[in-house]
């Protein structure tokens, strides 16, 4: 028995490390396409469940037995369902690229990729392209190689910052007088479901970069090329691995405009039931109401603005991706995709940074930082995260050679004598695509950490900003399900304190244990 690197089998290399594109063990690789399917139908599954469980009735329905009640939520099985997917695709790179490749060993590439020239009878000419093609710099390999495991570090740090908001949620609503929250502590309050949601994000973003990272090594180290392969399916295969690629990185964009439109929502809600604006009148009292919820929406356009021309562009992407999979339409997509980059990169480059100017300058209004303190510091990880997803690929992109972008940065180059005014050889800083693409799933894992690390460090709250977080007597849903009932703006904008908050001494750290206020916002 042959293996892949034209040798006998290593002992280190079961029978299954002839890996496949995508799932490793598929014979075809068209089956590629079902995992990240699957991320997406799960994606959508726990959003719709996430919706159906803010409604009273479905949530006295999961906490007829409250030992069950905490497995049936929402936060719940999201976090199983990435925790497993994580955990599958950590062991896939332990197991292959670890281990199998010796860490991306240098000398195993070339042997492997000498492998598919001599598969695919290329000449010396050709092989050397394929050989250029696909080399890795020793920076990009042992930035590739930390990667996951900061992404692992960083998962578990925030998944425990988040369980401590959770769990203080079900202490606080099980010690409550009130039957509504100590029947169904499990529930969490909306703002600070609202929260969870948002700082939440990179959770999503560490395991598709994992999981795109994953596809971006098969084509690179060449393990996606199995014996037998001619050159269409060769060309097929690398394709299939990089449209999936796409594919896994457009959920996780997906599900940051998900979370940003509930930033959206959060300050709206807070700008709407604002304390420092009353009516003077009860009969004025509707027409008031309808006044500070078009102020509250209007303030946060930029933001809606991100979301909806991301979704937008997300689609787009799909769309691409998959109409690249396919032989008889990968030509056309590949025409639409190259003429339509440089204007929607630009486009969609401008709504983040309005989105980021929006959400800078909302979070400085008396409502939002009193009942949140310095939530521009909160949510700078949300905002890094933000700038970091859109704008690093088209920076990345100015360095690979042949993109549109490249082509402008060097015909301005050359019409204003840059080169020679700046005695830089612009041939020294250059990509190919997947060197590209490597490096920004790469990075994306590293600076998930980064973002998960000044998320734990800001993210302390007051006992008045903790009730504010816990109020969730305004749902999204309509009042008049499941009993819930609409409240007046002067009741939401005043959160109950309980006795035993009242002293503003004291700070919830991450969610969970009390700590000093000193200075803390």
């Amino acid at each position: 028995v042959r293996s892949q690197f034209g040798s006998r089998r290593s002992p280190n290399l079961s029978a299954r490390s002839a890996r496949s594109c995508g799932f490793r063990l598929h014979t075809s690789p068209r089956a590629a396409m079902d995992e990240t399917l699957i991320g997406w139908v799960f994606l959508f599954t726990m959003l719709v469940w996430r919706f159906v469980t803010t409604f009273d009735c479905v949530q006295r329905m999961l906490h007829f037995h409250k030992g069950f009640a905490f497995f049936l939520q929402w936060y719940t099985l999201t976090l199983i369902g990435l925790t497993l997917l994580l955990a599958r695709t950590f062991w896939d790179i332990i197991i292959y690229d670890f281990i199998g490749y010796d860490f991306l060993s240098q000398a195993k590439i070339e042997q492997k990729i000498d492998r598919i020239c001599e598969g695919l009878e290329m000449s010396d000419k050709e092989c050397a392209a394929l050989h250029e093609e696909l080399t890795v710099p020793n920076w990009l390999r042992r930035t590739s190689l930390v990667a996951p495991v900061c992404g692992v570090l960083a998962f578990v740090l925030l998944a425990g910052l988040l369980g401590r908001f959770v769990q203080y949620n079900c202490y606080k609503k099980s010690k409550s007088p009130k039957r509504e929250w100590n029947t169904m502590p499990w529930k969490l309050g909306l703002r600070l479901e609202w929260v969870i949601i948002i700082i939440g994000t990179p959770l999503v973003f560490i395991v598709m970069a994992m999981r795109s990272l994953v596809r971006v090594w098969a084509v690179v180290t060449g393990s996606c090329y199995k014996l037998g392969m001619t050159r269409a399916d060769w060309a097929e295969a690398t394709t299939l691995e990089m449209a999936t690629y796409t594919m896994d990185l457009e959920l996780a964009y997906t599900f940051q405009f998900y979370a940003i439109s509930k930033f959206g929502l959060l300050c709206s809600n807070l700008l709407e039931h604002s304390r420092f604006i009353r009516a003077q009148i009860d009969s004025d009292r509707e027409a008031f109401r309808h006044y500070k919820r078009t102020l509250a929406t209007t303030s946060i356009q930029g933001v809606y603005a991100f979301v909806v021309i991301g979704l937008l562009r997300s689609a787009f992407d799909f769309g691409v991706a998959y109409f690249q999979e396919k032989p008889a339409t990968k030509a056309m997509a590949d025409a639409i995709q190259e003429k339509a980059l440089v204007k929607v990169g630009t486009i969609f480059a401008f709504v983040t940074i309005l989105c980021m100017i929006n959400m800078v300058l909302v979070s400085k209004v008396k409502d939002i930082s009193e009942n949140l303190g310095n939530a521009n510091l909160k949510f700078l990880g949300t905002r890094l995260l933000l700038l970091i997803a859109q704008i690093q690929p088209q920076v990345l992109s100015l360095a690979v050679v042949g993109s549109p972008l490249y082509k402008v940065v060097r015909e301005n180059a050359q019409k204003f004598h840059l080169q020679e005014k700046l005695h830089v050889d612009l041939n020294q800083w250059t990509f190919t695509h997947y060197q590209s693409a490597l490096a920004h799933v790469a990075l994306l894992n590293i600076e998930g950490l980064i973002v998960v690390i000044v998320t734990m460090i800001f993210w302390r709250l007051t006992s008045k900003q903790r009730a504010v977080l816990l109020d969730d007597e305004a749902r999204e849903g309509p009042w008049w399900l499941c009993g819930t009932k609409p409240v007046a703006a002067r009741e939401l904008a005043s959160p109950r304190v309980s006795p035993e908050d009242a002293d503003e001494e004291k700070v919830v750290g991450e969610g969970g244990g009390y700590l000093p206020l000193k200075g803390a916002s």
